[in-house]
C-alpha cells in the first residue's frame, strides 16, 4: 500500500516498496529497543524482521533473472539499500539496476524514495561512478536538468513547468545526503549514539579533483577534505571532535604506502600500524588528522 516510489517516471511497485518499508521500520524498532536495553523486545522484532526478509527473497526475487518484482531501478534499490538482498544474490541484482540505467541512456526513472536508495546501494556496491553521473547528468530527468531550466531551488517533480506544485520542496534533496556521505565520506557509525562514533570514507568521482564536507554534530564540527594533487597523490584532511572516536578510510588501493603528517616535526611520515583496522583503514580518536598516498584514479 501507500504511495509507494513517489513521483516514479515508470510504473511503481507497491508491493516491493511497502514491504521493503515493512523490514526497514522492523529492523529500526528492534534497534531502538535494543538501545533502550529491552533486549526480548528488540530479538523478537529482529526475530519478525528475518521472516519478512525471508518471505522477501521467496515472493519477490527472481533467481533466474536477479529482478524484485518489476525488476525497476527502483524495485532493485529498495532491496539492496535494505539490506533484505543475501551477499549471493547482491552482483545479480545490482547488474539488474545497472543494465536497466544503460537501457534508459544512463538517466533515472526513480521517484523521492528510490533515488535516494539507488544513489547510496550503487555508492556502497562498488558502482559510485554511475552516482556521480546520475548527479551530474544535465539532461532530462535529475537535478542538472532542473538547474539548466533556471531553478534555483530543488522541484517537487522531475519535469520543470509552470503547473508544478512546487519549486522549492525538498523531496529530491536526498542528493544532499550523498554529497555528505558519499563525496565527503561523513557518516555516524552503525552503532553511534547522538555520533559518538564515525565513520569517514570519502569516495572520489566523477570530474572531482577536490572536495570538503562539514557536520556540526552535537560533539563539534566533523570536518573531511580530500583532493586530488599534481603530484599523483591524494590527501585526506580530518577533524574529530570530543568525546568521539572515528574509523577514517584513505580512499586509494590497497596496499599503497600512506603517510601522515606529523605537526610537530612538520613533516610526512609512515602511517603508524598501532591503530589500523584494515589496509587503509584507522581507528582514531578526537583530533586532526591529514593522510597522503599515491593516487591512480581519474583526476
Amino acid at each position: 500500500n501507500g504511495l509507494g516510489d513517489h513521483e516514479s517516471l515508470v510504473e511503481k511497485d507497491t508491493l516491493v516498496s511497502g514491504s521493503a518499508f515493512y523490514y526497514h521500520n522492523l529492523r529500526l524498532v528492534a534497534g531502538l529497543a535494543n538501545a533502550l536495553g529491552r533486549r526480548e523486545e528488540a530479538a523478537a522484532y529482529n526475530r519478525r524482521a528475518a521472516e519478512v526478509a525471508k518471505a522477501f527473497q521467496e515472493k519477490l526475487y527472481d533467481p533466474a533473472t536477479g529482478k524484485y518484482g518489476l525488476g525497476t531501478q527502483a524495485c532493485q534499490a529498495f532491496a539492496l539499500y535494505m539490506g533484505i538482498t543475501p551477499p549471493e544474490a547482491r552482483g545479480k541484482a545490482l547488474a539488474v539496476l545497472v543494465e536497466d540505467l544503460e537501457k534508459h541512456d544512463g538517466a533515472l526513472t526513480t521517484g523521492i524514495f528510490g533515488t535516494r536508495y539507488m544513489l547510496m546501494a550503487l555508492s556502497d556496491l562498488g558502482r559510485a561512478d554511475l552516482a556521480y553521473a546520475l548527479v551530474a547528468r544535465k539532461e532530462f530527468p535529475g537535478w542538472g536538468h532542473m538547474i539548466e531550466q533556471g531553478a534555483t531551488s530543488l522541484c517537487d517533480h522531475w519535469e520543470y513547468r509552470d503547473n508544478t506544485f512546487s519549486h522549492n520542496l525538498p523531496m529530491f534533496g536526498s542528493v544532499d545526503e550523498w554529497l555528505y556521505a558519499v563525496v565527503a565520506g561523513i557518516r555516524p557509525a552503525e552503532d553511534a549514539v547522538g555520533w559518538n562514533m564515525i565513520t569517514i570514507k570519502p569516495c572520489p568521482g566523477g570530474d572531482l579533483t577536490w572536495a570538503e564536507g562539514r557536520y556540526a554534530s552535537v560533539h563539534g564540527e566533523i570536518r573531511s577534505r580530500w583532493e586530488l594533487t599534481d603530484d599523483g597523490r591524494i590527501t585526506l584532511s580530518v577533524t574529530i571532535p570530543p568525546d568521539t572516536t572515528a574509523e577514517i578510510t584513505m580512499p586509494c588501493k590497497d596496499g599503497e604506502k600512506i603517510e601522515e603528517y606529523n605537526e610537530k616535526e612538520a613533516a610526512w611520515r609512515p602511517a603508524p600500524e598501532s591503530n589500523r583496522t584494515g589496509a587503509n583503514t584507522f581507528k582514531c580518536g578526537p583530533g586532526v588528522y591529514q593522510w597522503r598516498a599515491p593516487w591512480e584514479g581519474k583526476k
